[in-house]
């Protein structure tokens, strides 16, 4: 593995063994790969959904835990954050099902085995890097990268880009929505609208009447023009498509 980037794993569980078995694991594996990875370890779900602030790249969370369990604590922080890879750890193979709830990555059975702890952060760091690329955000003879995952949507304001980011922030930008589209690598953005694009990671819902797709950050939702309310569906729908089929690939790989 590429060295550069450090990346951020919270490791949760309630009981204190397994969290530093599993954080010992972590660091052979980052020492044996050359690689750089920072381990926090959490004793109960309502410790990490407290400190949680999409800070972490991989949550490894156990699903028996006592108060809120590991599939209920992945389901609140999907809520928030749909790029996070998510490994459930169990001493039951029959609750790895739980995960698909929440599109879990995979799953590791206790005791834990460094090769399954290595197989399982392998798929979760080629996931990381498939699902992440940048767009490019031109203004004044500047340009900044911002990550696709970050972005909520693309709004056409007073003859300028206003790019929505998932932290709050607003970039102003040059150029069109059809300039931004060519960036879309895997065909994440869907124009809703003359003056909208949005990402598909980031609706929530949408509606009919009226035409509303339902994003972060925007309550009142972003307009669905009458003749894109079709294509609009169907690309969401071909979206989720997409995440079940990669599930199924995943279901098949353990199989």
């Amino acid at each position: 593995m590429r060295r550069g980037k450090m990346f951020h794993i919270a490791v949760c569980d309630d009981e204190k063994k397994y969290c530093e078995e599993m954080q010992q694991k972590i660091k052979q594996y980052a020492e044996k790969n050359d690689c750089e990875i920072c381990v926090d370890c959490y004793y109960s779900g309502e410790a990490l959904w407290l400190a949680y602030e999409k800070q972490y790249d991989i949550l490894i969370l156990d699903v028996e835990m006592t108060g809120i369990d590991g599939v209920h604590l992945a389901e609140n922080i999907r809520k928030t954050d749909e790029e996070v890879v998510i490994i459930f750890s169990t001493s039951h193979r029959q609750y790895a099902l739980d995960g698909y709830r929440v599109e879990a990555s995979g799953y590791i059975v206790k005791p834990f085995s460094e090769e399954t702890v290595g197989r399982e952060l392998e798929k979760a760091f080629r996931r990381i890097r498939e699902s992440s690329y940048d767009l490019a955000v031109s203004f004044n003879g500047e340009v900044t990268m911002i990550a696709m995952s970050q972005l909520l949507y693309v709004e056409v304001y007073r003859h300028k880009l206003i790019y929505h980011l998932a932290d709050g922030r607003k970039l102003r930008g040059t150029g069109s929505l059809k300039e931004v589209k060519k960036q879309d690598v895997k065909d994440l953005l869907v124009q809703t609208h003359k003056s909208f694009l949005v990402n598909l990671m980031w609706i929530t819902s949408y509606q009919s009447s009226p035409h509303l797709a339902f994003v972060k950050g925007r309550e009142d939702g972003v307009p669905i023009s009458k003749y894109r309310y079709d294509e609009f569906v169907e690309t969401y729908m071909e979206y989720y498509r997409r995440k079940l089929t990669r599930l199924s690939e995943t279901d098949r790989q353990k199989g």
